[in-house]
């Protein structure tokens, strides 16, 4: 079993904006075919703003949703677009999936990830097949949680 805590769900959002930082031009020219190109500079923005601002939180008084909100009003506040308030909802959602809890277990972190889903695909009014980042998330997230259900942890 995994136990998720502040600390690495901190390091998750550096984890993120690295790998934001790195495909950002990736992105950007993926995006450019039917949008306006800004998608990598948009998505590192974002989870740069979120990592800068959940790094200051003292992890002895810090908890998975006070974590969580803080990077979803500092994305939203960095982002404005479609993805901002999309990740932010996301965040919110899963932040109010794990209220209460110091750590997380995998059925919490399943729980968090897929009310991060369905937050996207309120807030976006989405549906699997409309060619929108639902159509990554909604799959994923039944994922995580079927491979919760046949005993798999989040790291096997």
């Amino acid at each position: 079993m995994t136990t998720i805590d502040t600390t690495r769900l901190a390091a998750m959002f550096v984890a993120i904006t690295d790998a934001m930082s790195a495909d950002r031009d990736r992105l950007c020219a993926l995006d450019g075919v039917i949008g306006d190109a800004d998608h990598g500079i948009a998505m590192e923005l974002g989870f740069a703003a979120a990592r800068d601002a959940v790094a200051v939180l003292d992890d002895g008084t810090t908890d998975p949703t006070i974590l969580l909100n803080t990077a979803a009003k500092s994305f939203l506040n960095a982002v404005g677009a479609s993805s901002g308030p999309l990740y932010a909802t996301a965040f919110m959602r899963g932040a109010a999936a794990v209220k209460g809890k110091a750590t997380l277990d995998d059925a919490d972190a399943v729980a968090m990830f897929q009310a991060m889903a369905r937050g996207i695909q309120d807030r976006g009014k989405a549906e699997p097949g409309e060619k929108t980042m639902i159509d990554a998330w909604a799959p994923a997230a039944t994922a995580a949680g079927e491979a919760l259900a046949a005993g798999k942890g989040l790291a096997g």
